[in-house]
C-alpha cells in the first residue's frame, strides 16, 4: 500500500473536494482508488500481489492524466 496527501496551502481539510474529483476521475477510467486519512486527503493504492508492471504503469498514466485535470 502507498499513499499520495494532499494538501490546499498548509490545510489538508480543504484537499477534500480535490482528492474526490482526481478519485472520480480515475474511475471513468476503470481504475479503482480509495480516499482515507483523517481529512479524507490521502488517495491510497492498494494493487493485488500480482499486478503487472505494466498495469502499474497505466495506473500512474491514468492518475497522472486525472491529476492534470484536477489540478490547476
Amino acid at each position: 500500500m502507498i499513499g499520495a496527501e494532499f494538501m490546499v496551502g498548509e490545510r489538508p481539510d480543504k484537499a477534500k473536494p480535490m482528492v474526490k474529483e482526481i478519485v472520480h476521475a480515475v474511475e471513468d477510467q476503470n481504475l479503482l482508488l480509495l480516499t482515507c486519512g483523517t481529512y479524507d486527503n490521502v488517495v491510497r493504492w492498494i494493487p493485488p500481489l500480482n499486478v503487472t508492471s505494466e498495469q502499474i504503469n497505466d495506473g500512474l498514466k491514468i492518475f497522472e492524466g486525472a491529476l492534470k485535470k484536477t489540478i490547476k
